[in-house]
Parts: C-alpha cells; structure tokens; sequence
C-alpha cells in the first residue's frame, strides 16, 4: 500500500509544469521564494538561487514601498539640504573635501525622513530635491532684493550667481554623495 502512494506521488511530480508568464514553456524550476513555476527566459538568479522576475528584483520589499507623506519629507529634507549647498560654495577650493561629508551627512538625513526606506523614487527625489533646493536659495534673494531696487539689473546678478564654479561643485558633489549614501548601505 506504501508503494502505491509512492508511485502514486511520483506520476504527480511528473506531470509537467509550465510557466507563469510563458505557459507555452514547460519548465522544472520554482522561484525559491514564492515558489512560482519559471522558465529560463524569465528566472533571475540570486545568491539563494533561481527567482522570478517580482522577487528577484526586490520590488516586493517593503524597503522599497516609501510611503507619500514619508516622501515628501524627503523631499523637504533635500530642498533643505541642497540650499545648505549655497554656504559650502563660499569656502573655496576646500569645497570639493566638504561637500563629500556633506552630501553623506544630507543622504542621511533624508533616509531618516523617508523612514530608512530607499529605491529609485528616494533616489530621484533627493537629487531633483537638492538642485531645486540650491538653485532656490542661490537665486532667489538676489532676486528678490535686485527686482525692486533695480529691474534691469537683475538679470546680470543673477547671472553672475550662477557662474561661481564652486557652487557647481559644491552641488554636484554633495547631490552625488547624499544619492549614493541613499542607493547603497
């Protein structure tokens, strides 16, 4: 009677299996975390094996699921953090040596307001947050000073607070690192 239900089991496993995605395609491969059939066309391979395209690129995390109230502070953090950018621009040629730490010290906070998640909207976010960020504080007092005081003049200071090199550095470096501190542990 064992033999029967043994032989039995084994005329089940031999029935073949076919892909979710591909159901034309016979395969004998099972996703290693949620157990789904996959073929080779679609199998991403892991550290802990075979996976489907949904596990295997880690889009089902929850460390990558950042709320929208958890991004917008995030995003104020980075508006906060890239008009910091102004300041390191007035230090000269030392910027480039303190943006760095900077930038890291600016991806941790913004981690900290998104709640410690990541992912490629974070990322987007802290970049897009921080240019917007420096370019407003840079900006925007001259303007708002100059434009009463004198209209046609405007456009030339404005201009020539957009050509100091050292606040094109201090933004890409710092924006660079505070993106890098957020995409990797």
């Amino acid at each position: 009677m064992n033999q029967e239900a043994e032989s039995q089991n084994n005329i089940i496993d031999e029935a073949p299996v076919y892909c979710a995605r591909h159901p034309k395609e016979q395969t004998g491969v099972r996703c290693a975390t949620c157990g789904t059939p996959i073929c080779p066309r679609c199998m991403v391979s892991t550290p802990v094996g075979m996976k489907c395209r949904d596990c295997g690129t880690g889009r089902k995390s929850p460390l990558y699921k950042v709320r929208p109230e958890r991004l917008l502070l995030a995003y104020l953090a980075a508006l906060i953090a890239g008009a910091g950018t102004v300041l390191l621009s007035h230090i000269g040629f030392l910027v480039i040596f303190v943006s760095m730490a900077y930038g890291y010290f600016a991806g941790s906070v913004i981690l900290k307001a998104s709640g410690m998640k990541r992912g490629i909207k974070l990322e987007i976010v802290t970049g897009v947050g921080m240019v917007i960020g420096a370019l407003a504080a840079n900006i925007l007092p001259k303007a708002l000073i100059l434009s009463a005081a004198a209209p046609k003049a405007t456009e030339w200071f404005l201009f020539t607070g957009l050509i100091n090199p050292f606040f094109w550095i201090a933004l890409a470096i710092a924006t660079s690192c505070a993106v890098s501190k957020i995409r990797y542990l």
